[in-house]
């Protein structure tokens, strides 16, 4: 019974030095690990600020709430990531038909998969803006600060 344990015991041993290894092998070469990629159809700045302009579409903030309320696109709904991975709300039902301009930080992750998400569960014109807010920001486009619906006024830019 001893050898068995013994045994258990040298092999986590060896597994997690192995995952050490690798990892500081990976790092030392100033390898990045990737961002999932999730092949989603995309918007630019520029085409995300036309599509929401017109009326064309509706920006979906997928970041967390506290995110939101630093700053967020002008009239955005706030669907966590981690709610669209449970379900999709029923407020957005309605919508399946319009554009919806999804948006995390960066556009590389969060976004992406939530496109992903909404295009499975029969949003055929979703969109990830591949900036990110982050983006969108630096351009020197529009953000308006506040939680959902707390009624703040108009728009700052670029902050």
């Amino acid at each position: 019974m001893d050898r068995v344990l013994l045994d258990r015991r040298n092999f986590l041993v060896a597994l997690t030095g192995g995952a050490a290894l690798l990892l500081f092998a990976a790092t030392r070469n100033n390898t990045k690990v990737a961002a999932p990629s999730f092949h989603v159809p995309e918007v630019s700045i520029a085409e995300a600020k036309k599509l929401l302009d017109t009326g064309a579409a509706i920006a979906i903030d997928v970041r967390d709430a506290e995110d939101y309320a630093y700053r967020h696109l002008a009239h955005a709904l706030l669907v966590p990531l981690e709610q669209l991975q449970v379900a999709v709300p029923k407020s957005l039902a309605t919508e399946k038909t319009r554009t919806l301009v999804v948006y995390c930080n960066r556009g590389l992750a969060h976004g992406p998969e939530a496109t992903r998400l909404l295009l499975a569960a029969g949003f055929s014109h979703a969109v990830n803006l591949a900036s990110g807010i982050e983006g969108w920001a630096e351009a020197g486009m529009p953000v308006e600060h506040g939680a959902q619906g707390d009624g703040r006024g108009g728009p700052t830019y670029g902050a």
